[in-house]
């Protein structure tokens, strides 16, 4: 999977190197700006963790938008052990990781049932 870094203003920026990506992401300031980093696969984007004023009451918050999103519904198990490892090389909270981790395992094993079918 590719990542990207959006910030409000500046734009997208594109990268395939997920050591690269996240550096870029933590060296991006804590403001009232929206800033996040996504993964990406195919034509299919979606924002994965934000930070700054946006992510509320923490610096870090992981989007619920994956759950939704085509890219996890095209590609559960890549989604699942990218965010894994996105999530480690931010810095994410072990509880909030685990949450949506468990969370998203679980839809897959529903996706393959309903393929199953």
């Amino acid at each position: 999977m590719s990542y990207h870094i959006y910030r409000y203003g500046d734009g997208c920026l594109w990268m395939e190197d997920m050591a690269k990506a996240v550096d870029h992401f933590k060296n991006l300031p804590m403001d009232h700006q929206y800033s996040a980093i996504g993964i990406s696969e195919g034509g299919y984007a979606v924002d994965v963790i934000i930070k700054g004023e946006y992510a509320g009451k923490g610096e870090l918050l992981c989007s619920r938008d994956i759950k939704q999103s085509v890219l996890f519904q095209e590609y559960p198990e890549k989604t699942i052990e990218t965010l894994k490892a996105l999530y480690e090389a931010v810095g994410v909270k072990a509880e909030h990781a685990t949450e949506i981790i468990d969370e998203l395992t679980r839809m897959a094993e529903e996706l393959d049932d309903l393929e199953e079918m």
